[in-house]
């Protein structure tokens, strides 16, 4: 194998993806402004002039906005020169496919439109499967592409191998083939897209680093843009666009912030002459961490190792790269040659190694930042830059003009970290590694880290593992899953897989109930599940929520706030607990949680004394940080004099459900737990073995059940308590897994699942909480909905077959897809497969009751369609008896639409 690490030569040999000098010189003639020209002000400087920084400038101008861009040193001299620039069309999500999408469309059209050529070859894209299960996973993205028409088939090894010769069809099982997978010349593309920036007014400034971002204090104690240094002048704007790639964090870092981003280093290499590689497919080889690419004759070919190189500092200077470490890319090599023998006779004569951008959670951050208006991220793309440019170009100039983007983001939106994750440099880093390391791992939807675990711990964790609680994260926060029997599963520290010199760990209980969870069909744990799930169904079940965001609204103009705020009306009772939305400008769903007016407090953190009016608020724990940021945002733009404290850190809560909750709950306090006293909807302070708690009669799962909302100092006290007395009615713990399934059964949302920014309330079938008085934020939206219909549905479906449902599974009425599946579990209760979805109409057209009811319905899982019943609403308890405590008539379905 011979292998030439000269840098220059590495460069030359791959100049299919490097732009040359005369490509420099003639685009600096044609579209960059002269430094003399840097302008007093724009309405947005992007900062970066990588891919994602061009995309967004051409998006932008394209709007009509006034949008600078500069660049510290040469245009694509970051990161993008260096990038395999290929360009996929199936991922695991709708909104990544659809993403992906809109970078091959504007692929497509950028030379009609500007006259220059990308460099978008589409020669199709194989995805090679080792195994049967990787298959699998190759059949939901190719079920889930349907919903856009994207074309893909699973195919045989021989299949494969004469589409590709240069495979060998023995080393592998299967194969996903899509034609409309290619690649593009990096450096040609941004090329295109600024010479469209530049015909519609936008500037192009190279060599004009960012030396300062100038900002002003806003009156909710965070930052707001109002103009950037540079060494040749100062540009005033209100909107900066972060898209400074693997440099990103130093630009917020400009603005007394941190991002979760974490450089290494990444590499690929160019085989030397393979005849038979001229014009063959793009390949993912997920299973051997590997990707290739035709150039010319040769391959071009790289991968993600266990051990990447993680870089403490950044070069400064421009088109930078790194040697070789051939003792890490070695692995890849052996991977390569099993499924290319010619790659052995070939061997390598260029390689590229440069930094890259990873995350956590490996996806890219983007969106305006909760603690600095104006201040946009477009970053962190995880090598995903080429693919995702399209769309996050579109998506960052509607987040800019529009103020929230078209798609439902909430992945790549920065409000997924919370403050305490993006300044942790440890987690950060843990979870990046771990991300890295992962990038091709099956995506299973019961998988979970093993890194930067146990970041926040409640009250009750060492108690609940002890209980044989087996943990899941959610926003950092350690949550029970589910509980095994007469044994335990603690989350240990990482060990970073072994690498890096440390120790791999010894315990490995939690890692072999992870591998039982690691299934598309049902998991290990389903029977366990079961058990949790009718236990709450049909006597009493306890739930620790503690994760759950938990925060006061207060202040002199609360009630105001509130009001606007919210679709309910709040003007209640002190203590009601009403279920609301809160929506954006154009009506769409941004969060959903449950609000209660304050009754005069005993100084306590869950009966504050406040001054006027106040509520306390309670809204899911993944989406807690995003919905806070919301309304923060909110009444920064209406200026109102009040506040959002979160309280979640100091506040556990403990949620007892089921037929004997009342009589569990009535055991431990004095207070008449009766439905005079205490009816559903309303919410008490109580005293528990002598500390005062918050009751709530609410539940998430459509049960008789309350909600004990606790302070730090009295939850283990509480807790015990509770233990004690639930001896005698033979309470069960149960984790989320039967939460989820149990809410799903009873019909209820899910925000970010099946409750998203591109739903409205009467699409969810939420219309019923928006009310007809007063103006709240997005109410002239809502009512258009109402006037004029909508176009697609949120319905339920049950499945006769006992088949695995997890979200993303396309909807098929009368053999014409209509829609995926956003939530998928098993009912218990319902003893059948569930699915909650919105169904649309194929024509676009207003979709009613008799169009829904009138069609023959399918689900497709994994390529094989199961017969499903449509529901308009979830059949389990449909007169909602069981919340009132009703237990007289168990079950009653309501008429339903067969196939």
């Amino acid at each position: 194998m011979c292998v030439c690490n000269n840098t220059m030569l590495r460069i030359n040999k791959v100049c299919g993806i490097v732009r040359s000098q005369t490509k420099t010189g003639n685009l600096k003639k044609q579209y960059f402004s002269n430094k003399v020209d840097l302008p007093k002000q724009a309405d947005v400087v992007v900062v970066g002039g990588g891919v994602i920084g061009c995309s967004a400038l051409y998006h932008l101008t394209k709007r009509g906005v006034n949008a600078v861009l500069l660049e510290k040193h040469k245009i694509t001299s970051g990161t993008t020169w260096h990038s395999g620039a290929l360009v996929w069309s199936l991922r695991a999500t709708d909104v990544d496919d659809i993403m992906l999408k809109k970078t091959r469309d504007l692929l497509a059209s950028l030379e009609e439109e500007t006259g220059i050529n990308p460099g978008w070859i589409q020669n199709g894209g194989i995805f090679i499967a080792r195994t049967a299960e990787r298959l699998e996973e190759y059949k939901r993205l190719h079920t889930l592409g349907h919903l856009l028409n994207l074309e893909s088939h699973i195919i045989s090894p021989t299949e494969a191998q004469k589409l590709s010769p240069i495979l060998e069809p023995k080393s592998f099982y299967g194969a996903l083939w899509s034609p409309n997978d290619g690649y593009c010349d990096p450096s040609m593309y941004c090329s295109a897209l600024l010479k469209g920036a530049k015909n519609r007014g936008g500037k192009v400034f190279e060599d004009t680093p960012v030396t300062k971002i100038l900002t002003v204090p806003t009156p909710n104690n965070e930052k707001k843009i109002v103009g950037i240094e540079t060494p040749v002048g100062t540009i005033k704007t209100n909107v900066i666009v972060n898209a400074a790639g693997v440099w990103s964090r130093k630009l917020t870092q400009m603005v007394g912030l941190d991002i979760p981003l974490t450089p290494m280093k990444h590499a690929f290499v160019v085989t030397g002459s393979i005849p038979e590689a001229k014009g063959t497919p793009s390949i993912r080889d997920h299973d051997g961490c590997l990707y290739f690419r035709p150039q010319g004759d040769s391959i071009l070919f790289g991968g993600y190792e266990p051990n990447p190189v993680v870089l403490k500092d950044l070069p400064e200077e421009k088109f930078h790269l790194y040697e070789l470490d051939m003792a890490i890319f070695d692995q890849h090599w052996k991977k390569a040659v099993e499924l290319c023998p010619s790659f052995e006779k070939a061997g390598i004569k260029s390689d590229i190694c440069g930094p890259e951008s990873f995350t956590p959670d490996h996806k890219p951050i983007m969106g305006e930042d909760p603690k600095c208006v104006g201040l946009f991220h477009a970053n962190a793309f995880n090598s995903l830059g080429v693919q995702l440019s399209g769309g996050a170009g579109e998506q960052i100039a509607s987040w800019i003009t529009l103020g929230r983007p078209d798609l439902p983001l909430f992945a790549y939106d920065i409000r997924r970290y919370t403050p305490v994750q993006r300044q942790d440099r440890a987690w950060v880093l843990e979870r990046s590694h771990e991300g890295y390391a992962k990038t091709y791992g099956i995506i299973y939807p019961h998988d979970q880290p093993l890194a930067g675990r146990n970041h926040r711990i409640d009250q009750f964790h060492e108690a609940l593992v002890a209980n044989g609680a087996v943990m899941e994260e959610a926003l950092g926060w350690e949550r029970p899953a589910y509980f095994i029997k007469d044994r335990t599963a603690p989350v240990r520290s990482y060990d970073w897989y072994g690498y890096y010199d440390h120790v791999d760990n010894e315990d490995k209980r939690y890692e072999n109930e992870l591998e039982g969870e690691l299934t598309f069909g049902f998991p290990k744990s389903h029977d366990l599940v079961r058990e949790e799930a009718l236990a709450a169904r049909n006597n009493v079940a306890l739930f620790d929520l503690t994760c759950y965001a938990k925060m006061y609204l207060a202040g002199p103009d609360a009630e105001e706030a509130a009001d606007w705020l919210f679709t309910a009306n709040v003007d209640r009772k002190p203590g009601s607990i009403i279920y609301t939305c809160s929506l954006n400008s154009r009506g769409y769903v941004e969060a959903d949680v449950t609000v209660i007016p304050l009754e005069e407090g005993v100084g306590t953190l869950v009966g504050p004394v406040l001054k006027g009016k106040g509520y306390y608020i309670v809204a899911g724990a993944k989406s807690g940080y995003q919905t806070k940021s919301h309304f923060r945002k909110q009444l920064y733009k209406k200026n109102f004099k009040s506040l959002v404290t979160e309280m979640t850190n100091r506040i556990g809560i403990l949620s007892i459900q089921g037929p004997k909750s009342n009589e569990l709950l009535q055991s431990m306090t004095e207070f008449p737990i009766t439905n005079e006293q205490l009816p559903h909807g309303l919410s008490k302070l109580i005293k528990i073995n002598g500390h005062t708690c918050r009751v709530l009669r609410i539940s998430y799962i459509g049960e008789l059940g309350y909600e004990i909302h606790i302070p730090l100092a009295s939850c283990i006290p509480v807790y015990n308590k509770l233990m004690e007395a639930g001896r005698g009615f033979d309470l069960k713990h149960a984790g989320f897994r039967a939460l989820d399934c149990l809410s799903c059964e009873k019909g209820y949302h899910l925000l970010n699942y099946d409750l998203r920014i591109d739903d409205n309330p009467i699409e969810a079938g939420l219309g019923r909480f928006c009310r007809k008085d007063g103006q709240y934020l997005g109410k002239q939206a809502v009512e258009k909905f109402k006037q004029q219909g909508v176009a697609k549905r949120r319905v339920f479906f049950t499945l006769q077959d006992p088949v695995a449902l997890y979200g993303y599974e396309t909807i098929w009425r009368d053999d014409v897809i209509v829609g995926i599946l956003r939530r998928g579990d098993y009912g218990f209760s319902l003893d059948s497969s569930i699915g909650i979805g919105y169904v649309q109409h194929p024509n676009g057209k207003v979709i009613d009751d008799e169009y829904l009811k009138s069609g023959t319905y399918q689900i497709e899982v994994r390529n094989k369609k199961y017969p499903a019943t449509l529901f308009l609403k979830s059949p389990f308890d449909p007169q909602n008896l069981r919340v009132k405590g009703q237990y007289e008539h168990q079950f009653e379905e309501q008429t339903h639409f067969e196939d």
